[in-house]
């Protein structure tokens, strides 16, 4: 008897396009959303967060196949609830305790709540980067294409320590050692990342992006202090160079303000104005310059299976995006939120490449651990991102 079975012919490598192909019921999701959220005093932020996640997903197409986000609400509800039982509430006991026993307001009280949160905020700064991490490795692996997902391989642990040595370093640099840790930080991670058992490699130096990071830093501090002097030329405009003595000249003994007054207020009025716009919209605007020359040059680092990425990420394109996330952010009073997150995914999606061809099929599924819970710690610190 002959045997008429053939094994599938695999596929040959293939060019991975891109592409983001917008779906209807965004702003359904953000409505019912908003409203859940209120009702259930903001528990249902979870589900919130993992819903428009699998939207948001599955517009983003890989060869016309779209990703899918198989996270749940429960399981960042449950790893969020682990954070809360077994690291916020034992600080919150201890603190009512004290009040309790030595009484609201006295010096031992005082002192036990003063040193609790001290080692709360210390565990929160060590632990950032391992909150960054595990967002990270949860996101990964529920995000599947053709049916693969991906992960991280490393330590989580590593990249804290790795993560909070960068932060002391940016600090006491003054932000000169950002370009260098950023780098550092992306080589780790990058490094770790998996998409099935297919590896992807970062290496690149933090040398380029100095100039660029150079000019942003300056003109920064042109921008606060231009700011900071036109405040102040405000301010002396009052009488007794102070505003509380200005505010208390405003009105006349008949109650109504001079002309003269009105001015005064008015320039305030500007200075206050111009404090917001620089730090809220023209220092985020001159930063987007930076984050494009990372952008691109980061991805220019990255490769995958052999292929290199590429990403057309122009210093105008961020700055419009920035303007417009945070307006959206301000406008909207938050509630836009899963817009912001749909235009940041779309803005990536639209100008990435991936140029060399990529054997799918010879890539396996991955065999690392998946997290039982959600993000944890990340959504305490209100670090996991999308």
């Amino acid at each position: 008897m002959t045997d008429t079975t053939t094994a599938p012919i695999p596929n040959a490598p293939e060019t991975l396009a891109f592409s983001y192909v917008p779906r209807k019921g965004l702003l359904k999701l953000t409505i019912v959303n908003l409203l859940l959220g209120l009702v259930t005093l903001g528990i249902y932020r979870f589900w919130a967060k993992t819903n428009v996640r699998k939207h948001i997903w599955s517009c983003v197409h890989i060869n016309g196949e779209p990703l899918e986000y198989t996270g749940r609400g429960i399981e960042m509800f449950l790893g969020a609830l682990f954070v809360f039982l077994f690291v916020i509430l034992p600080f919150g006991l201890i603190n009512a305790g004290a009040s309790f026993y030595y009484g609201p307001g006295s010096p031992q009280a005082l002192g036990i709540q003063t040193a609790t949160f001290s080692l709360l905020y210390l565990i929160v700064f060590i632990f950032w980067g391992f909150a960054v991490y595990k967002s990270r490795h949860y996101q990964l692996t529920r995000t599947n294409w053709r049916g693969i997902r991906g992960a991280l391989s490393g330590s989580a642990i590593t990249y804290s320590l790795l993560y909070f040595g960068s932060m002391l370093a940016k600090g006491m640099s003054m932000g000169w050692a950002t370009p260098v840790m950023n780098t550092v930080l992306a080589e780790q991670i990058t490094n770790d990342m998996r998409f099935g058992d297919a590896a992807f490699k970062f290496k690149g130096r933090a040398g380029p992006l100095y100039p660029t990071y150079a000019l942003c830093w300056f003109l920064t501090g042109g921008a606060i202090i231009a700011a900071a002097v036109f405040f102040g030329i405000t301010a002396a405009a009052f009488e007794g160079s102070w505003l509380g003595d200005a505010w208390n000249h405003v009105f006349n003994d008949n109650g109504q303000a001079t002309s003269s007054e009105y001015g005064v207020v008015g320039l305030i009025i500007l200075g206050v104005i111009a404090l917001i716009l620089v730090f809220s919209l023209i220092i985020p605007a001159l930063w987007a310059i930076y984050i494009a020359k990372e952008l691109r040059t980061f991805a220019d680092y990255t490769r995958f299976d052999g292929a290199q990425f590429k990403i057309n990420a122009t210093a105008g394109s961020v700055i419009w995006l920035s303007i417009v996330n945070i307006l959206i952010l301000f406008l909207t009073l938050g509630i836009a939120w899963p817009y912001i997150n749909q235009r940041l995914v779309r803005f990536v999606v639209d100008r990435l490449e991936l140029q060399g061809m990529i054997d799918i099929d010879r890539i396996a599924q991955s065999k690392i651990k998946m997290d039982k819970r959600g993000e944890g710690l990340a959504d305490a610190f209100d670090v996991g991102g999308l």
